[in-house]
């Protein structure tokens, strides 16, 4: 049984009757029935992860081939070089981001960060 708040103080933004948990009185555990709209239950938000994934055209630094890449969950800069580790280990290297694009064939696993083509390609 939830037992009821000590004090009551209304709230336009906690949620009632609602499919979303909110924290109960006892301020350790959240239940759909500790929502009542006082500001005291607030509501646990989303629980659910979300996943970004960001789409950019590369170059490599050792010659003039470009790849349309994605990566998840990572925001790279336009004009930074990079050594990617992509699922498809022949093309992995040294490359800068030279475009943004919506869509792209090649999923990145890894990134690491370079100042220049130079140290990326001595470095690796």
């Amino acid at each position: 049984m939830i037992r009821k708040r000590r004090k009551f103080t209304h709230s336009r933004t906690s949620p009632k009757n609602d499919k979303r948990g909110c924290l109960c009185p006892d301020g350790k555990t959240y239940s759909t029935e500790c929502c009542d709209g006082s500001l005291q239950a607030q509501g646990i938000g989303n629980i659910t992860m979300t996943h970004t994934t960001y789409y950019y055209k590369l170059q490599k630094c050792s010659h003039s081939s470009h790849k349309e890449i994605y990566i998840v969950d990572t925001q790279l800069t336009i004009g930074n070089v990079y050594y990617f580790n992509f699922s498809n280990t022949i093309h992995s290297g040294c490359y800068t981001v030279t475009h943004v694009k919506t869509s792209a064939e090649h999923k990145v696993n890894s990134v690491v960060s370079y100042s220049d083509c130079a140290a990326c390609i001595s470095g690796n």
